[in-house]
């Protein structure tokens, strides 16, 4: 992460870069711990149907092919100033906390929408008295939020956790890892979180859900 940001700064990363860059890196590193852990095949999958959009593209899911059981939303935010983005005012450079309530509100809705269309089909709409957060928990597929975020202080890692809560409400697993700069800003070093929103805690916890799966 240093070093791709070092070439943000330099200008050596193209909008292509600085745009998905991160974000591909967390997904495919992801996908690796996950398969590790779980002895499941998890990849992008693209075409999964929701109630109101025909397709949605998903980060990480298993099965390839097939019903999904398992879907993982990642997002990867904050970004060092840069010459390409000369309206920043912060010479810290994007908080991570900028557009996270955004993304979760996307992913979010994605998430509902798969889950909703899964119950159409399944005849199973559990009721009109049920609420919906109860609906989500017991409604496959499994669906988790995974979230790295460059922070630029404390105050901005507390409100990247305040969005994870958020993203608790509506996921049946959220985990993020903060980092940032170092005493000696040379390098970038982990930011402690709660222990409940830690990624590697919730992704034990995701992995051994994920190898119960058939």
């Amino acid at each position: 992460m240093w070093q791709f940001d070092q070439d943000v700064v330099s200008g050596l990363a193209n909008q292509g870069d600085i745009q998905n860059g991160k974000g591909d890196f967390f997904n495919d590193f992801l996908g690796v711990l996950l398969k590790r852990g779980s002895g499941k095949e998890v990849s992008a999958r693209p075409g999964v149907p929701g109630l109101s959009f025909r397709s949605h593209k998903l980060d990480c899911a298993y099965p390839a092919t097939g019903d999904v059981r398992f879907i993982v939303e990642t997002k990867a935010t904050g970004i060092p100033r840069h010459a390409r983005n000369t309206r920043q005012p912060n010479p810290e450079g994007r908080p991570g906390s900028a557009d996270l309530e955004k993304r979760v509100k996307e992913a979010a809705l994605k998430n509902i929408d798969i889950k909703a269309e899964h119950s159409r089909l399944a005849g199973k709409g559990h009721g009109a008295t049920s609420d919906l957060v109860t609906f989500l928990r017991r409604t496959p597929p499994l669906t988790c939020m995974f979230i790295t975020s460059r922070v630029v202080s404390d105050n901005d890692r507390l409100r990247v956790e305040h969005y994870a809560r958020i993203a608790q409400v509506w996921f049946d697993y959220c985990g993020i890892y903060c980092y940032g700069l170092d005493k000696a800003r040379t390098g970038y070093e982990g930011k402690q979180v709660h222990t409940t929103l830690d990624l590697d805690r919730v992704l034990s916890q995701v992995q051994t859900a994920l190898r119960a799966m058939p």
